[in-house]
Formats: C-alpha cells, sequence, structure tokens
C-alpha cells in the first residue's frame, strides 16, 4: 500500500530520521547481546561442569569395588595390629606355670615331715607387692605370682624349716599366715603364701645336710594325717601355742 500526501506543499510536514531513532535502533541488538552473551557463557559452564562431574561419577563407580576392598583390608590390617599387640604383652609378660610348679615341688624334699594338701597359684600386681614389701615380705625379691599353700607337718619345726626352705632360696619369698595344732591327730595344720621370683629355676637346689638329731627326709606327698616320724624334733614357732593362730 502506498501512502500519498495529498496536502499542498506549505501544508505539509517535513520528518527527517532522528538520532535518537537511530540510537534506538542500535541499542537494541547491544542489549540483546548483553543479556544472551552471559546466558550463553553460563549454559556453556554449566554443561562443561556437567560432563566433569558426570565423569567423576564415572570414576567412583569403577573405583567402589576398589574402596570397598581397601576399607576391607584396612580392618583386617586393625583387627591384626590388635592381635598382635596383644601377643606382644602376652609374650613380654609370658609366665611359665608348669616351670614355677616343678621348682617349687623341687623344694619340698628339704622340708621333711611336711605334707601339701592344696595350692593355688595366681600372679601378683605391682601395688600390691609393693604393699607387702612395705609391711616387711618379700624384701628385696621381685615376686611375680604367689602360691597359697594349705598343709599339715608333724611338728612345729617342721613348719619352720618348710618355711625357711623357700625362704632362702633366691627364687622363693614366704609369707606366713597360720599355724593351728590339731588336738585330734597331734598334727599341726598351716597356711602360708610362697611368692615365686621372676622366672623360677626349673632344676631341683642341692639340698642341705640334715643336721644331727633330725628326722630323715620324709616324701613331699605326705597324705595328711599321717603320723609324726619318729625322731622329728618338736621345736616351737615363737609366739605359737597350741590350738592357736600365728598371724
Amino acid at each position: 500500500m502506498v501512502e500519498v500526501n495529498l496536502l499542498p506543499q506549505q501544508y505539509r510536514t517535513q520528518t527527517e530520521p532522528s538520532a535518537w531513532r537511530f540510537a534506538m535502533y542500535a541499542l537494541a541488538p547491544l542489549t540483546v547481546a548483553a543479556i544472551l552473551i552471559p546466558e550463553v557463557i553460563t549454559a556453556t559452564r554449566v554443561s562443561e561442569l556437567n560432563k566433569q562431574i558426570d565423569a567423576l561419577n564415572g570414576e567412583i563407580t569403577a573405583l567402589t569395588p576398589a574402596k570397598l576392598e581397601y576399607d576391607k583390608l584396612n580392618a583386617e590390617k586393625r583387627d591384626l595390629e590388635q592381635v598382635t599387640a596383644i601377643a606382644t604383652q602376652l609374650k613380654a609378660t609370658k609366665t611359665y606355670w608348669i616351670n614355677d610348679l616343678a621348682a617349687f615341688s623341687a623344694q619340698l624334699p628339704s622340708a621333711p615331715g611336711v605334707a601339701v594338701k592344696s595350692m593355688t597359684m595366681r600372679p601378683i600386681e605391682t601395688s600390691a607387692l609393693s604393699t607387702l614389701q612395705q609391711s616387711g615380705i618379700y624384701l628385696g625379691k621381685n615376686v611375680v605370682r604367689e602360691i597359697d599353700v594349705t598343709g599339715v607337718a608333724s611338728s612345729q619345726q617342721a613348719v619352720v624349716t618348710f618355711l625357711k626352705t623357700f625362704e632362702s632360696s633366691p627364687n622363693f619369698g614366704v609369707n606366713f599366715k597360720t599355724l593351728q595344732s590339731d588336738q585330734t591327730s597331734g598334727q599341726y595344720n598351716f597356711t602360708a603364701t610362697v611368692g615365686v621370683v621372676g622366672q623360677a629355676a626349673t632344676t631341683a637346689p642341692a639340698t642341705t645336710p640334715a643336721t644331727p638329731g633330725q628326722a630323715p627326709q620324709a616324701p613331699a606327698a605326705a597324705p595328711a594325717g599321717t603320723a609324726p616320724t619318729p625322731g622329728t624334733p618338736t621345736g616351737s614357732v615363737p609366739g605359737t601355742q597350741g590350738g592357736h593362730s600365728v598371724n
């Protein structure tokens, strides 16, 4: 459609292109570009990050079995370290109960007239040993185990000899507890604790020769209630009377 201006020349309005109009036309593309360029850059960056995330997720999926195996091996390592630590501790503090028992039994032939009825072996704590040493027991001896002994003797002197046998040995210490006279059998029931010093020797020490007038050696495993050995002296333990306990 063609527009024709039929007005006379003097009435016609002269219109010329305006600079603002050209500026508006030029500004529109710039505005569009200013909006679209950051959007395009952001979309491109997001796309790249998504690709990286997908790649990392793929690596994680591929490494998951290895990670599980690694965690399993670490758990086994911790368990083995605990077992090794316990084994090392036990090795450092291990005790040979059979050796201690053999060493204890080897001393018994040196103490005639005594029969052991029962015995209990147990370790001793360092604090307990310190307390005993402060009260005059096990002085100068590093006792690591104790043997609680209950026995019967033909006389008080037999008990004294029995205790001195262990007291004089560097491998043992003695904690005497009680001594009682059995009016029925005429024997003496006693209790004591023998301390084992470090790693006790397993060989029997040389026996002390019997003094004149002392009874011959009796078997260590004589049954309780056996009559006193003929000729055994009937010495006394200081502070002990028949039927009373000495602590």
